[in-house]
Protein backbone atom coordinates (compact mmCIF):
# COMPACT_ATOMS: atom_id res chain seq x y z
CA UNK A 1 0.00 0.00 0.00
CA UNK A 2 0.78 3.19 -0.79
CA UNK A 3 0.07 6.91 -0.74
CA UNK A 4 -0.10 7.10 -4.67
CA UNK A 5 -2.76 4.42 -4.50
CA UNK A 6 -4.96 6.48 -2.07
CA UNK A 7 -4.61 9.19 -4.10
CA UNK A 8 -5.70 7.32 -7.08
CA UNK A 9 -8.21 5.81 -5.17
CA UNK A 10 -9.73 9.42 -4.02
CA UNK A 11 -9.20 11.33 -7.55
CA UNK A 12 -11.28 8.52 -9.18
CA UNK A 13 -13.78 7.64 -6.25
CA UNK A 14 -12.18 3.90 -6.46
CA UNK A 15 -14.50 2.55 -3.59
CA UNK A 16 -17.83 2.05 -2.28
CA UNK A 17 -19.35 5.13 -2.14
CA UNK A 18 -23.00 3.49 -1.70
CA UNK A 19 -23.00 4.73 2.13
CA UNK A 20 -19.77 6.93 2.89
CA UNK A 21 -19.17 8.02 6.45
CA UNK A 22 -16.64 9.30 8.66
CA UNK A 23 -15.17 6.91 11.71
CA UNK A 24 -17.69 8.42 13.77
CA UNK A 25 -20.73 7.95 11.78
CA UNK A 26 -21.31 11.01 9.77
CA UNK A 27 -22.52 10.76 6.11
CA UNK A 28 -20.18 11.63 3.66
CA UNK A 29 -21.42 13.53 0.11
CA UNK A 30 -18.63 14.71 -2.24
CA UNK A 31 -19.56 17.18 -5.11
CA UNK A 32 -15.88 17.75 -5.88
CA UNK A 33 -12.56 15.84 -4.74
CA UNK A 34 -10.61 19.01 -5.50
CA UNK A 35 -7.25 18.96 -7.25
CA UNK A 36 -3.90 17.48 -6.76
CA UNK A 37 -0.95 19.07 -5.20
CA UNK A 38 1.97 18.38 -6.18
CA UNK A 39 3.78 21.36 -4.20
CA UNK A 40 4.07 21.83 -0.22
CA UNK A 41 0.78 21.69 1.21
CA UNK A 42 -2.51 19.34 1.85
CA UNK A 43 -2.54 16.70 -1.01
CA UNK A 44 -6.08 17.97 -2.92
CA UNK A 45 -6.57 21.49 -2.69
CA UNK A 46 -10.52 22.72 -3.27
CA UNK A 47 -12.52 20.35 -2.48
CA UNK A 48 -16.38 20.29 -1.73
CA UNK A 49 -17.45 17.74 0.54
CA UNK A 50 -21.06 17.92 3.08
CA UNK A 51 -19.98 16.11 6.06
CA UNK A 52 -23.06 15.84 7.96
CA UNK A 53 -25.33 18.23 7.41
CA UNK A 54 -22.67 21.27 6.96
CA UNK A 55 -21.31 21.78 3.04
CA UNK A 56 -17.14 22.16 3.74
CA UNK A 57 -14.46 23.85 1.31
CA UNK A 58 -11.45 23.21 2.06
CA UNK A 59 -8.32 21.02 1.56
CA UNK A 60 -7.97 16.94 1.60
CA UNK A 61 -4.92 15.17 3.28
CA UNK A 62 -3.97 11.84 2.56
CA UNK A 63 -1.81 9.09 4.51
CA UNK A 64 -1.91 5.40 5.06
CA UNK A 65 -2.28 5.33 8.46
CA UNK A 66 -3.85 8.90 10.30
CA UNK A 67 -1.19 9.03 12.91
CA UNK A 68 1.27 9.55 9.95
CA UNK A 69 -0.42 13.31 10.46
CA UNK A 70 1.74 13.31 13.22
CA UNK A 71 4.77 11.59 12.23
CA UNK A 72 4.52 13.88 8.96
CA UNK A 73 4.64 17.21 12.04
CA UNK A 74 1.54 18.81 10.41
CA UNK A 75 -0.15 19.65 13.61
CA UNK A 76 3.13 22.52 13.53
CA UNK A 77 1.89 23.43 9.99
CA UNK A 78 -0.88 26.35 9.65
CA UNK A 79 -1.29 25.51 6.05
CA UNK A 80 -3.19 22.44 7.21
CA UNK A 81 -5.86 23.98 9.82
CA UNK A 82 -8.01 24.23 6.91
CA UNK A 83 -8.18 20.40 5.96
CA UNK A 84 -11.60 19.65 6.46
CA UNK A 85 -10.93 15.74 5.34
CA UNK A 86 -8.26 13.34 6.43
CA UNK A 87 -8.68 10.41 3.97
CA UNK A 88 -6.72 7.34 5.24
CA UNK A 89 -6.00 3.87 4.60
CA UNK A 90 -6.09 2.20 8.53
CA UNK A 91 -7.47 4.89 11.66
CA UNK A 92 -5.26 4.04 14.12
CA UNK A 93 -5.82 7.41 16.15
CA UNK A 94 -8.03 10.56 16.05
CA UNK A 95 -6.23 13.65 14.42
CA UNK A 96 -7.24 17.36 15.41
CA UNK A 97 -6.22 20.88 14.20
CA UNK A 98 -3.97 23.48 16.57
CA UNK A 99 -6.89 24.78 17.52
CA UNK A 100 -7.92 21.25 19.34
CA UNK A 101 -11.17 20.54 16.81
CA UNK A 102 -11.51 17.00 15.39
CA UNK A 103 -11.08 16.45 12.14
CA UNK A 104 -13.29 14.45 9.93
CA UNK A 105 -11.75 11.00 8.62
CA UNK A 106 -12.70 8.61 5.90
CA UNK A 107 -11.26 5.03 5.86
CA UNK A 108 -10.95 3.25 2.89
CA UNK A 109 -9.97 -0.26 4.17
CA UNK A 110 -12.83 -1.36 4.32
CA UNK A 111 -14.66 0.25 1.56
CA UNK A 112 -12.23 -0.35 -1.07
CA UNK A 113 -12.17 -3.72 -3.47
CA UNK A 114 -9.32 -5.71 -2.67
CA UNK A 115 -9.09 -6.94 -6.27
CA UNK A 116 -7.92 -3.34 -7.01
CA UNK A 117 -4.79 -3.30 -5.08
CA UNK A 118 -3.66 -6.47 -5.93
CA UNK A 119 -4.24 -5.42 -9.87
CA UNK A 120 -2.01 -2.17 -8.69
CA UNK A 121 0.52 -4.44 -7.45
CA UNK A 122 0.61 -6.93 -10.11
CA UNK A 123 1.48 -4.07 -12.75
CA UNK A 124 4.29 -2.66 -9.80
CA UNK A 125 5.31 -6.31 -9.97
CA UNK A 126 5.22 -6.96 -13.71
CA UNK A 127 9.10 -7.21 -14.63
CA UNK A 128 8.23 -6.12 -18.24
CA UNK A 129 9.57 -2.91 -19.09
CA UNK A 130 5.98 -1.70 -19.54
CA UNK A 131 3.76 -2.81 -16.90
CA UNK A 132 1.11 -2.60 -18.35
CA UNK A 133 2.07 -4.38 -21.68
CA UNK A 134 -0.11 -7.38 -21.88
CA UNK A 135 -3.24 -5.01 -21.27
CA UNK A 136 -2.08 -1.96 -23.46
CA UNK A 137 -3.82 -2.66 -26.56
CA UNK A 138 -7.25 -3.02 -24.31
CA UNK A 139 -7.03 1.25 -23.40
CA UNK A 140 -8.63 3.06 -25.69
CA UNK A 141 -7.27 5.35 -27.68
CA UNK A 142 -8.13 8.43 -25.63
CA UNK A 143 -6.43 7.50 -23.11
CA UNK A 144 -3.54 6.99 -25.41
CA UNK A 145 -3.35 10.59 -26.63
CA UNK A 146 -4.62 12.28 -23.52
CA UNK A 147 -1.49 10.84 -22.09
CA UNK A 148 0.67 11.57 -25.19
CA UNK A 149 -0.59 15.40 -24.32
CA UNK A 150 0.62 15.27 -20.65
CA UNK A 151 4.04 13.81 -21.04
CA UNK A 152 5.17 15.59 -24.03
CA UNK A 153 4.25 19.17 -22.01
CA UNK A 154 6.24 17.52 -19.54
CA UNK A 155 9.04 17.13 -21.45
CA UNK A 156 8.91 20.36 -23.14
CA UNK A 157 9.07 22.20 -20.02
CA UNK A 158 12.00 20.09 -18.50
CA UNK A 159 13.72 21.03 -21.89
CA UNK A 160 13.21 24.48 -21.30
CA UNK A 161 14.83 24.35 -17.96
CA UNK A 162 17.67 23.17 -19.81
CA UNK A 163 18.04 26.42 -21.57
CA UNK A 164 16.75 28.76 -18.55
CA UNK A 165 19.98 27.88 -17.34
CA UNK A 166 21.64 28.89 -20.20
CA UNK A 167 19.66 31.73 -20.09
CA UNK A 168 20.37 32.84 -16.70
CA UNK A 169 24.02 32.57 -16.84
CA UNK A 170 24.02 34.58 -19.80
CA UNK A 171 22.23 37.14 -18.11
CA UNK A 172 18.75 37.24 -20.26
CA UNK A 173 21.03 37.67 -23.47
CA UNK A 174 18.85 35.36 -26.05
CA UNK A 175 21.23 35.49 -28.50
CA UNK A 176 24.23 34.35 -27.07
CA UNK A 177 21.79 31.57 -25.03
CA UNK A 178 20.36 30.83 -28.45
CA UNK A 179 24.37 30.44 -29.77
CA UNK A 180 25.46 28.41 -26.58
CA UNK A 181 22.51 26.07 -26.88
CA UNK A 182 22.66 25.45 -30.49
CA UNK A 183 26.52 24.53 -30.18
CA UNK A 184 25.86 22.49 -27.53
CA UNK A 185 23.21 20.36 -30.01
CA UNK A 186 25.60 20.26 -32.62
CA UNK A 187 28.27 17.81 -31.04
CA UNK A 188 25.08 15.86 -30.24
CA UNK A 189 25.61 13.52 -27.61
CA UNK A 190 29.13 12.33 -27.48
CA UNK A 191 30.25 16.15 -27.71
CA UNK A 192 27.93 18.63 -26.40
CA UNK A 193 29.72 19.61 -22.94
CA UNK A 194 33.02 20.02 -25.29
CA UNK A 195 30.75 22.19 -27.82
CA UNK A 196 29.11 24.20 -24.85
CA UNK A 197 32.22 24.64 -23.44
CA UNK A 198 33.55 26.09 -26.71
CA UNK A 199 30.74 28.32 -26.84
CA UNK A 200 31.28 29.35 -23.71
CA UNK A 201 34.97 30.37 -24.13
CA UNK A 202 34.81 32.17 -27.71
CA UNK A 203 31.82 35.24 -27.51
CA UNK A 204 29.60 34.71 -30.19
CA UNK A 205 30.11 38.78 -30.60
CA UNK A 206 33.81 37.97 -31.62
CA UNK A 207 32.52 35.69 -33.99
CA UNK A 208 30.01 38.10 -35.68
CA UNK A 209 32.69 40.90 -36.61
CA UNK A 210 34.42 38.13 -38.68
CA UNK A 211 30.96 36.16 -40.19
CA UNK A 212 31.84 36.82 -43.50
CA UNK A 213 35.01 34.97 -43.57
CA UNK A 214 34.48 31.48 -43.42
CA UNK A 215 38.33 30.88 -42.79
CA UNK A 216 38.88 33.27 -40.05
CA UNK A 217 35.30 31.79 -38.23
CA UNK A 218 37.21 28.08 -39.10
CA UNK A 219 40.74 29.39 -37.72
CA UNK A 220 38.97 30.57 -34.24
CA UNK A 221 36.83 27.60 -33.72
CA UNK A 222 39.59 25.30 -34.05
CA UNK A 223 41.71 27.46 -32.75
CA UNK A 224 39.87 27.62 -29.30
CA UNK A 225 39.08 24.08 -29.56
CA UNK A 226 42.53 23.30 -29.23
CA UNK A 227 42.42 20.92 -32.59
CA UNK A 228 44.79 22.95 -34.63
CA UNK A 229 47.79 21.17 -35.39
CA UNK A 230 49.83 22.19 -38.46
CA UNK A 231 50.00 19.12 -40.56
CA UNK A 232 49.28 20.43 -43.67
CA UNK A 233 49.47 23.86 -45.86
CA UNK A 234 45.32 24.30 -44.46
CA UNK A 235 46.11 23.77 -41.23
CA UNK A 236 49.07 25.61 -40.69
CA UNK A 237 47.34 28.71 -42.17
CA UNK A 238 44.14 28.55 -39.70
CA UNK A 239 46.92 28.45 -36.98
CA UNK A 240 48.82 31.26 -37.87
CA UNK A 241 45.47 33.11 -38.39
CA UNK A 242 44.19 32.03 -34.71
CA UNK A 243 47.13 32.94 -33.52
CA UNK A 244 46.54 36.40 -34.29
CA UNK A 245 43.31 36.65 -33.08
CA UNK A 246 44.07 34.90 -29.93
CA UNK A 247 46.17 37.55 -29.42
CA UNK A 248 43.98 40.33 -30.10
CA UNK A 249 40.45 38.98 -28.40
CA UNK A 250 42.66 37.38 -25.90
CA UNK A 251 41.66 33.86 -25.83
CA UNK A 252 43.93 31.49 -25.95
CA UNK A 253 43.73 31.35 -21.79
CA UNK A 254 40.58 29.65 -21.77
CA UNK A 255 41.14 27.55 -24.93
CA UNK A 256 39.76 23.75 -24.77
CA UNK A 257 42.47 21.05 -25.07
CA UNK A 258 42.12 17.92 -27.58
CA UNK A 259 41.55 15.49 -25.01
CA UNK A 260 37.98 16.96 -24.33
CA UNK A 261 36.71 16.00 -27.90
CA UNK A 262 35.50 12.20 -28.50
CA UNK A 263 36.43 10.65 -31.95
CA UNK A 264 36.23 6.56 -30.84
CA UNK A 265 33.36 4.94 -32.24
CA UNK A 266 32.35 7.42 -34.43
CA UNK A 267 32.31 7.31 -38.24
CA UNK A 268 34.40 10.51 -39.92
CA UNK A 269 31.35 12.08 -40.91
CA UNK A 270 30.47 12.55 -36.97
CA UNK A 271 33.99 13.57 -35.88
CA UNK A 272 34.08 16.67 -34.23
CA UNK A 273 35.85 18.19 -36.85
CA UNK A 274 33.35 18.21 -39.39
CA UNK A 275 30.82 19.06 -37.18
CA UNK A 276 33.00 21.96 -35.95
CA UNK A 277 33.15 23.18 -40.12
CA UNK A 278 29.62 22.59 -40.14
CA UNK A 279 29.32 25.07 -37.13
CA UNK A 280 31.34 27.58 -38.52
CA UNK A 281 30.00 27.78 -42.28
CA UNK A 282 26.77 28.18 -40.04
CA UNK A 283 27.53 30.96 -38.38
CA UNK A 284 28.24 33.07 -41.56
CA UNK A 285 24.66 32.18 -42.91
CA UNK A 286 22.64 34.00 -40.03
CA UNK A 287 22.95 37.21 -38.47
CA UNK A 288 20.33 36.08 -35.47
CA UNK A 289 19.69 32.65 -34.97
CA UNK A 290 17.30 33.91 -32.17
CA UNK A 291 15.30 35.78 -34.61
CA UNK A 292 15.35 33.21 -37.54
CA UNK A 293 14.01 30.79 -35.02
CA UNK A 294 11.42 32.53 -32.80
CA UNK A 295 10.26 35.01 -36.04
CA UNK A 296 10.02 32.20 -38.64
CA UNK A 297 6.71 30.66 -38.87
CA UNK A 298 8.12 28.65 -41.62
CA UNK A 299 9.45 25.30 -40.81
CA UNK A 300 11.08 24.61 -44.21
CA UNK A 301 12.85 27.97 -44.39
CA UNK A 302 14.24 27.25 -40.63
CA UNK A 303 15.18 23.11 -41.79
CA UNK A 304 16.87 25.38 -45.08
CA UNK A 305 18.52 27.54 -42.81
CA UNK A 306 20.00 24.41 -40.30
CA UNK A 307 21.48 22.00 -43.59
CA UNK A 308 24.57 23.50 -44.42
CA UNK A 309 27.55 21.79 -45.80
CA UNK A 310 31.11 22.33 -44.45
CA UNK A 311 33.75 23.83 -46.81
CA UNK A 312 35.64 22.32 -49.51
CA UNK A 313 38.84 21.31 -47.26
CA UNK A 314 36.36 19.31 -44.92
CA UNK A 315 34.32 17.87 -47.57
CA UNK A 316 37.69 15.92 -48.69
CA UNK A 317 39.12 15.37 -45.21
CA UNK A 318 37.89 13.95 -41.75
CA UNK A 319 40.39 15.15 -39.77
CA UNK A 320 43.41 17.53 -40.79
CA UNK A 321 46.08 15.98 -43.16
CA UNK A 322 43.93 12.45 -43.29
CA UNK A 323 41.76 12.46 -46.28
CA UNK A 324 38.69 10.73 -46.78
CA UNK A 325 38.08 7.60 -49.06
CA UNK A 326 34.94 9.78 -50.30
CA UNK A 327 33.61 13.19 -50.52
CA UNK A 328 31.94 14.09 -46.77
CA UNK A 329 28.71 15.54 -47.09
CA UNK A 330 26.85 18.51 -44.87
CA UNK A 331 24.46 18.23 -42.37
CA UNK A 332 21.72 15.22 -43.12
CA UNK A 333 18.30 15.69 -42.91
CA UNK A 334 17.94 13.38 -39.98
CA UNK A 335 20.73 15.51 -38.31
CA UNK A 336 18.79 18.86 -38.98
CA UNK A 337 15.59 17.46 -37.51
CA UNK A 338 17.78 16.40 -34.12
CA UNK A 339 18.70 20.00 -34.34
CA UNK A 340 14.73 21.48 -34.65
CA UNK A 341 14.22 19.23 -31.72
CA UNK A 342 16.51 19.35 -29.27
CA UNK A 343 17.52 23.18 -30.18
CA UNK A 344 14.91 24.94 -31.51
CA UNK A 345 12.06 23.56 -29.91
CA UNK A 346 13.15 23.97 -26.07
CA UNK A 347 14.63 27.20 -27.11
CA UNK A 348 10.93 28.29 -28.21
CA UNK A 349 9.28 26.62 -25.42
CA UNK A 350 11.31 29.22 -22.77
CA UNK A 351 10.71 31.57 -25.13
CA UNK A 352 6.95 31.17 -25.08
CA UNK A 353 6.96 31.10 -20.83
CA UNK A 354 9.01 34.18 -20.34
CA UNK A 355 7.18 36.05 -22.89
CA UNK A 356 3.55 34.44 -22.06
CA UNK A 357 2.92 33.69 -25.48
CA UNK A 358 0.73 30.93 -26.49
CA UNK A 359 1.41 31.63 -30.31
CA UNK A 360 5.35 30.63 -30.14
CA UNK A 361 3.94 27.34 -28.14
CA UNK A 362 1.08 26.62 -30.71
CA UNK A 363 4.15 26.68 -33.18
CA UNK A 364 6.60 24.51 -31.16
CA UNK A 365 3.70 21.73 -31.16
CA UNK A 366 3.34 22.59 -34.98
CA UNK A 367 6.71 21.79 -35.87
CA UNK A 368 6.70 18.83 -33.92
CA UNK A 369 3.37 17.36 -35.45
CA UNK A 370 5.43 17.90 -39.04
CA UNK A 371 8.66 16.93 -38.26
CA UNK A 372 8.92 13.14 -38.67
CA UNK A 373 9.27 10.78 -35.85
CA UNK A 374 12.55 9.51 -34.51
CA UNK A 375 13.27 6.04 -34.55
CA UNK A 376 14.85 4.21 -31.73
CA UNK A 377 14.57 1.25 -29.76
CA UNK A 378 11.85 2.96 -27.20
CA UNK A 379 9.80 3.76 -30.48
CA UNK A 380 10.50 0.43 -31.73
CA UNK A 381 8.81 -0.70 -28.09
CA UNK A 382 5.89 0.92 -28.55
CA UNK A 383 5.14 0.56 -32.22
CA UNK A 384 5.24 -3.69 -31.63
CA UNK A 385 2.25 -2.26 -29.14
CA UNK A 386 0.19 -0.64 -31.62
CA UNK A 387 1.35 2.75 -30.19
CA UNK A 388 0.90 4.43 -33.62
CA UNK A 389 4.19 7.09 -34.26
CA UNK A 390 4.50 9.54 -36.97
CA UNK A 391 5.61 12.39 -36.21
CA UNK A 392 8.31 14.02 -33.71
CA UNK A 393 5.41 14.76 -31.72
CA UNK A 394 4.08 11.39 -30.55
CA UNK A 395 8.14 10.02 -30.65
CA UNK A 396 8.92 12.83 -28.44
CA UNK A 397 5.94 11.84 -26.22
CA UNK A 398 6.53 8.44 -26.40
CA UNK A 399 10.10 8.50 -25.11
CA UNK A 400 8.96 10.51 -21.96
CA UNK A 401 6.40 7.98 -21.29
CA UNK A 402 9.04 5.29 -21.58
CA UNK A 403 11.95 6.94 -19.29
CA UNK A 404 9.88 9.28 -16.73
CA UNK A 405 6.76 7.03 -16.11
CA UNK A 406 7.20 3.01 -17.29
CA UNK A 407 10.24 2.97 -16.24
CA UNK A 408 9.65 4.40 -12.85
CA UNK A 409 6.09 2.64 -13.03
CA UNK A 410 3.88 5.45 -12.45
CA UNK A 411 0.99 3.78 -13.47
CA UNK A 412 -1.11 6.04 -11.41
CA UNK A 413 -0.48 8.77 -12.68
CA UNK A 414 -1.20 7.51 -16.34
CA UNK A 415 -4.02 7.33 -18.06
CA UNK A 416 -3.99 4.24 -20.03
CA UNK A 417 -2.71 2.79 -15.99
CA UNK A 418 -5.79 4.31 -15.21
CA UNK A 419 -8.15 3.16 -17.28
CA UNK A 420 -6.49 -0.15 -16.98
CA UNK A 421 -7.47 -0.26 -12.83
CA UNK A 422 -10.69 0.83 -13.42
CA UNK A 423 -11.63 -2.06 -15.66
Amino acid sequence: MTEAFIHYLWQFQQFDQSNLQTISGEKISVFKTGFLNTNAGPDFTNARIQIGTIEWAGNVEIHLRSSDWKLHKHQQDEAYNNVILHVVWENDQPIVRQDKSLIATLELKKITDIGLLYKYQNLLDNQAIIPCKELFSEASNLSKIAILDKVLAKRLEQKAQVVEELYNKNNGDWEETTYHFLAKNFGFKLNSEAFLSLAQNLPLKVLQKHRNNLFQIEAMLFGQAGLLDSVDDYSAKLKQEYDFFSTKFSLKSSALSAKQWKFLRTRPANFPTIRLAQFANLLTQQQSFFSLFTQTDSLENIQKALKVEQSVYWQEHYNFGKKANKKLVGLGKDSTNNILINTVIPLLALYSQKTDNQYIMDKCIRFLETIPAEKNHITDIWESLGLTIKSSFDSQASIELYNNFCMQKRCLQCNVGIEILKK
